[in-house]
């Protein structure tokens, strides 16, 4: 995972190479207890609800940056933000996070 340290890469790939079972700790611990890092929409940033429209849209990061007139590189890193907030990985996810749980408030 991206917050994990580089040091903890080779001691993972040791660990499944021999046979073990490797999780993200941290992704576990949500995954038993049921808790999630995910926030309420009403968390979001106007310039990521923003961005947000615009991949409901299923514009491309260089198209919602011309829209919003910021660089394709603000884009990404508001995608960023939108992924570690709602604790997915990508833009497919995202959007199934979003209508799942704020179906409602959209």
């Amino acid at each position: 995972m991206k917050h994990n340290s580089a040091a903890s890469l080779p001691q993972g790939i040791r660990d499944v190479m021999s046979g073990k079972v490797w999780f993200d700790q941290e992704l576990l611990q949500d995954a038993i207890t049921g808790q999630s890092k995910r926030r309420a929409k009403s968390d979001l940033t106007q310039r990521e609800r923003q961005v947000l429209s615009f991949v409901f849209e299923g514009l491309a990061n260089k198209q919602i940056a011309e829209k919003i007139g910021v660089s394709e590189s603000s884009v990404k890193a508001t995608l960023q933000q939108l992924f570690s907030k709602t604790g997915v990985h990508t833009r497919s996810q995202l959007v199934r996070i979003v209508l799942e749980q704020y179906k409602d408030q959209i």
